[in-house]
């Protein structure tokens, strides 16, 4: 399979759409070829090119495809003078929404309790993290890179798994769950600060 015979976005948009109907990843594969009418001997080539490990690989490109929409959103016209954890907050929420626009929730969750992708998740987790910081214009290269992005792991995925079971209208539950966890984050950091002054 030649790689510029097909438009790799375009394969993952269809395959995700086709996997809430699927049996498996394979079925969804194949139903996909189907779709964008590739012969179902170029399978093989697919898996090798795009899904090397599986769901996993799959992750991975739905990460990239979220980072992708998210560079090229339009933001605020006020969003230069956003609070650093303004800008943050406010692409945690884009990157929900758009997560919510094309996944099926409940293939993810089958998913997500598979031992080797919950492996693999802490390493996604930090991917997301790093995108988001960059997003916000971060610069950091000394310690608080990594501080920053550890930091914002968890926030990230305590508010991912809130949004799961979120049926309130524009995710106004999740933003509220949100702000609640940046500012157990800023409350920590200050009475850090305080307890090395005093020492």
């Amino acid at each position: 399979m030649q790689k510029t015979k097909i438009d790799k976005t375009k394969f993952f948009m269809n395959l995700l759409e086709i996997i809430p109907h699927s049996m498996n990843l394979d079925d969804a594969i194949y139903k996909t070829l189907k779709k964008i009418k590739l012969n179902e001997s170029s399978f093989n080539d697919i898996k090798s090119n795009f899904l090397p490990n599986g769901t996993k690989s799959l992750m991975n490109e739905i990460n990239e495809i979220i980072d992708s929409k998210l560079r090229k959103l339009k933001k605020p016209n006020n969003f230069m003078k956003f609070r650093v954890n303004d800008k943050v907050k406010y692409f945690v929420i884009q990157r929900i929404k758009n997560f919510n626009d094309f996944i099926d929730k409940k293939f993810f969750l089958k998913e997500i309790l598979n031992p080797n992708l919950f492996i693999n998740s802490n390493k996604i987790l930090f991917n997301i993290a790093d995108e988001i910081w960059f997003l916000c214009g971060d610069k950091s290269t000394d310690f608080n890179y990594y501080t920053k992005r550890f930091i914002l792991m968890n926030v990230y995925a305590a508010t991912f798994s809130f949004s799961f079971f979120d049926k309130s209208e524009s995710l106004s539950k999740t933003k509220a769950f949100l702000d609640k966890q940046i500012k157990l984050v800023l409350t920590f950091g200050k009475i850090k600060q305080n307890i090395k002054k005093s020492m």
